[in-house]
């Protein structure tokens, strides 16, 4: 990728070969000599530091800077405040928007901008997609305008129009029959038995398929029964308390002896992209004459909390959802046994 053109003053970001464990080094002008002020893994890591050290991107000359520099700069500044999943979505939606890359920010018109929408469109990219580079537009130019690139009457991304959302596959949970399958599978000798065992636990725990991913083997606490999600797409689920069935227990245990950081790793203990997991999860749902996806497994652990009768404030600690009225903080004991004895309704 291209690197950045940094203005004058600005510093600079040096790389020093790949065999170093942090090659990227950042330097500024100091008492009128250049001195290294930090050391990164990554270009954006250390441009990221540098956008922070200085604290003025408005130094970039406004009449030359290109979309994809306003993505980058943008990136460094916001990708380490969210989730990598989250990231890596922007990073998805900014590659439709190759057409712009090299066009100055402000000399672009909302039909460039439509232009990007309407080619995904053609290719039969849908809703959620369009949705999700039209929030990148915006997240961009709201960015433009705040460090004085361009003037706030210039955000043209608010006229950007997308696809009416259609409900291709509606959502459904599992219904008994479905999930015994399912559970009489994680239960036999099979080599499937052990992703058969992943569906169950997201069953009955109700994360996202992305938060599940991440969740890290420091972070579940088998004898109190409950584990820490950290990542998650919306604010209120981050780092928030998920309890653990005592039906799904002992998936959990056998989990905790397998190789890696995280809860759920490949056969070398490395942790499993949202492509890679699916492929497995459609494995057991072929095995077991079941039509769902990830998500329903979600689905399926509101609608057996609701059938259930559990309380309305622990099914939302539960799934992550926003509180009104609630301070977001530390899980006391006494609230981790109330989503216990939610969980353990079902």
């Amino acid at each position: 990728m291209k690197k950045l053109k940094l203005p004058n003053g600005f510093g600079s970001i040096s790389y020093y070969g790949e065999h170093r464990r942090k090659p990227y080094v950042v330097k500024k002008y100091i008492d009128g000599r250049q001195k290294p002020i930090g050391y990164f893994a990554s270009y954006e890591d250390a441009l990221a530091y540098l956008i922070a050290y200085n604290k003025n991107p408005s130094l970039f000359n406004p009449s030359e800077i290109t979309f994809s520099e306003i993505f980058k700069l943008w990136s460094a500044e916001h990708y380490p405040k969210i989730a990598k999943s989250t990231a890596a979505n922007y990073t998805a939606a900014y590659k439709h928007c190759q057409p712009l890359y090299d066009k100055k920010f402000i000399t672009l018109k909302i039909s460039d901008l439509q232009d990007v929408i309407r080619t995904m469109s053609r290719n039969k990219i849908g809703y959620a997609s369009q949705k999700k580079c039209r929030q990148l537009m915006h997240n961009l130019y709201t960015y433009a305008v705040k460090y004085e690139i361009i003037a706030a009457s210039a955000d043209i991304s608010r006229y950007i129009e997308i696809d009416k959302k259609r409900i291709v596959y509606p959502k459904s949970p599992f219904n008994t029959r479905q999930l015994n399958r399912v559970k009489r599978l994680a239960e036999s000798d099979e080599l499937l038995s052990c992703w058969a065992k992943v569906v169950v636990m997201m069953v009955y725990s109700g994360v996202r398929t992305s938060e599940m991913l991440a969740v890290r083997k420091a972070d579940v606490k088998l004898k109190q029964r409950y584990f820490i999600v950290r990542e998650s797409k919306t604010e209120a689920g981050e780092n928030r308390a998920v309890p653990i069935s005592r039906k799904a227990l002992p998936y959990y245990q056998l989990w905790m002896q397998e190789p890696g950081k995280t809860l759920i790793t490949d056969n070398n203990g490395e942790q499993l992209s949202y492509h890679r997991f699916r492929a497995r999860f459609d494995k057991v749902m072929d095995a077991t004459s079941c039509h769902h996806t990830p998500h329903e497994c979600r689905h399926t652990c509101a609608t057996m909390l609701d059938n259930a009768g559990a309380n309305d404030t622990a099914v939302k600690r539960i799934l992550g959802h926003a509180l009104q009225g609630v301070t977001k903080g530390v899980y006391t004991h006494k609230s981790l046994h109330e989503l216990k004895k939610a969980i353990d309704m079902l």
